[in-house]
């Protein structure tokens, strides 16, 4: 008798176990979701634009748990002569670690964060040999949000010769 409730409890605990098992999120996104700064319940997905169809975005993108604008704010308020603003955001950066997600066949991104504000830094190669840059302050809430990126609100613009 304590032979067949010890299979059955043994059982019992393997059955629950595989049904946890089969519910977990793929290692890519169980990866994404455990460096997105706590709870990860907000889908983001970052595409290009359709005005850049010859737009490569390089991947990955990358995703900082940072509030862009309170430092614009502070630099405009303190500003002085010797110092760039690109100085004192890699100064307050330094010790923040971006979230990397990588692009898909399409050029999109998709991953999950945590609601809050957010920094966005992607870059893209345009077919004639432009490059742009995206440095986007982000506000994110609710389940899903989609960031489009386009020519208007990139930061910056520049073709080698």
């Amino acid at each position: 008798m304590k032979v067949i409730l010890g299979l059955a409890l043994l059982g019992s605990l393997f059955g629950a176990g595989w049904r946890v098992y089969r519910r977990l999120p793929s290692d890519a996104t169980l990866r994404n979701v455990e460096s997105a700064y706590g709870q990860a319940n907000t889908r983001l997905i970052m595409m290009m634009s359709n005005g850049l169809i010859d737009a490569t975005l390089n991947s990955p993108v990358e995703l900082y748990p940072f509030d862009l604008t309170t430092i614009q704010r502070e630099f405009q308020a303190y500003r002085r002569a010797s110092k760039e603003f690109d100085d004192l955001l890699a100064r307050r950066m330094q010790n923040v670690t971006p979230l990397k997600t990588p692009t898909d066949s399409k050029g999109r991104a998709v991953t999950f964060v945590s609601a809050g504000s957010w920094w966005l830094h992607a870059t893209a190669s345009l077919a004639n040999g432009e490059r742009l840059e995206w440095r986007l302050p982000l506000k994110i809430a609710g389940n899903e949000q989609t960031v489009e990126l386009t020519t208007e609100n990139a930061y910056e613009r520049s073709k080698k010769f």
